[in-house]
Parts: structure tokens; C-alpha cells; sequence
């Protein structure tokens, strides 16, 4: 495996709203799976930069994806201005980003994966429900348990959830979300004291720094599905 070849793309969602992305391949002969990431509302899409380095260590492509009102998918409005209904829209740019990652040459379209944090992870699993290619969908300290349960309810697929036991509504949303996912290949994690989202990687990677990165266990479980 190669340098991975990096650059930007633009497209935009159903509704219209313009959309910025980086999309991330390993050099291949053969079509790779891809995964999409989708940060919270309160990050850009650079959270998850090394989970997407990891996977392109293992031969999986990558669209790290902002949401509409953040990074290079602003547009008019920020999302902490957005009312509920035009949040929920993320859905739309999650879609269009699996869409995008399925057209992209030497990409398998039957292994797709979507990596998703916090309050836009129910968006993000509404989107998988309707991408036949998606097999393999992480959760980190999800919101909405009833829409993410919904969701997989009519398209089941692995699933790698993971909460901490302080964030309560996070724990909820993992659980349900484990509970009603494809019972072969997923997977749930629950710690203590580590926070909610992304953060939970920093904060796990200071006070038990033997312990394998949380940004690598999820690439890895999401390389492994997808292989």
C-alpha cells in the first residue's frame, strides 16, 4: 500500500445545501471500502483525522465530512443557529456523502462504512438506512436512541457503540443502538469518566496512555467489517 492520494471535494446535499469534504484513498489496484465520518455539531471534520489515517494504513478510503453549518459546509447559516427541523437535514448531507464515496473510482460500493459522534449520529444512521452498501456503522456517545434504534430497525447492520457511564443519555443511545443491530460483528464499549464524543480519545489517551488509542479501536473494528 502507497501514499494515499488527498484532496477536497464540493457537492451538495438534496435540499441544495453546499457541502465541503476531504476524501482520502490509499493507492490500490483493487477497489477499497470507504468510510464516512461525520463530526458533532461542535467540531469539523478534521476530528477524526487519525482514525482516518489508520484505516488508510489498512486499505480503507475515507470522506471526512462537515456538516452543513460548520468548516466548508457553512453556507448561510451556522448549525448553532439551525432550528431542529433544519438540523435534521444532516440526514441529507450524510446521504449525498455516501453517494459521493459509492461514485468515487476504485471504491466498492457493497462495503461502506459511516463513523458518526454525538447529536448528528441519528442523522447519520438514518442516512446508513437507506445506502444498501453501508455494512458497518460506529457510534460514539449517540443522542436520539428511539430515531437511532428506528433507523436500524429497518436495515440492521453492525454496529460499534461506544458511551461513557457519566454521559447517561449517550449510554442509552449505545445501548438501544447495539441492542437492535445486526447481532453478528457488533460491538459495545462503556467506560468511565472519559467524557462524551471525540473527547473521550484524548481524555483516555492521558490518564491510561498503555491503553490502545480509542481513535485506532475504532478504525480497526471498522477495517475489520469492512475487509
Amino acid at each position: 500500500m502507497n501514499s494515499p492520494s488527498t484532496h477536497e471535494l464540493a457537492f451538495s446535499a438534496a435540499d441544495g445545501w453546499p457541502l465541503g469534504a476531504v476524501w482520502h484513498r490509499p493507492t490500490s489496484d483493487a477497489d477499497v471500502p470507504a468510510v464516512v465520518t461525520v463530526a458533532g455539531s461542535r467540531h469539523e471534520r478534521d476530528a477524526w483525522k487519525r482514525t482516518c489515517d489508520f484505516l488508510a494504513q489498512h486499505g480503507v478510503a475515507t470522506l471526512m465530512l462537515d456538516i452543513r453549518g460548520r468548516g466548508a459546509s457553512r453556507g448561510g447559516c451556522t448549525y448553532a443557529r439551525m432550528g431542529p427541523g433544519q438540523r435534521r437535514r444532516v440526514r441529507f448531507d450524510v446521504a449525498r456523502a455516501l453517494e459521493v464515496v459509492a461514485e468515487q473510482p476504485g471504491v466498492d460500493p457493497d462495503r461502506l462504512g459511516v463513523l458518526a459522534e454525538q447529536d448528528t449520529a441519528a442523522e447519520a444512521v438514518e442516512a446508513a438506512a437507506g445506502c444498501d452498501g453501508v455494512l458497518a456503522v460506529c457510534l460514539v456517545s449517540p443522542r436520539h436512541a428511539g430515531r437511532v434504534a428506528a433507523a436500524l430497525d429497518i436495515r440492521p447492520v453492525s454496529v460499534l457503540a461506544l458511551a461513557s457511564t457519566e454521559d447517561r443519555e449517550g449510554v442509552r443511545a449505545a445501548v438501544d443502538a447495539y441492542l437492535a443491530s445486526a447481532p453478528e460483528g457488533s460491538d459495545l464499549a462503556v467506560f468511565s469518566g472519559l467524557g462524551i464524543g471525540i473527547t473521550m480519545a484524548s481524555v483516555l489517551q492521558f490518564e491510561q496512555p498503555e491503553a490502545e488509542p480509542l481513535e485506532d479501536r475504532i478504525a480497526r473494528w471498522l477495517a475489520d467489517r469492512l475487509s
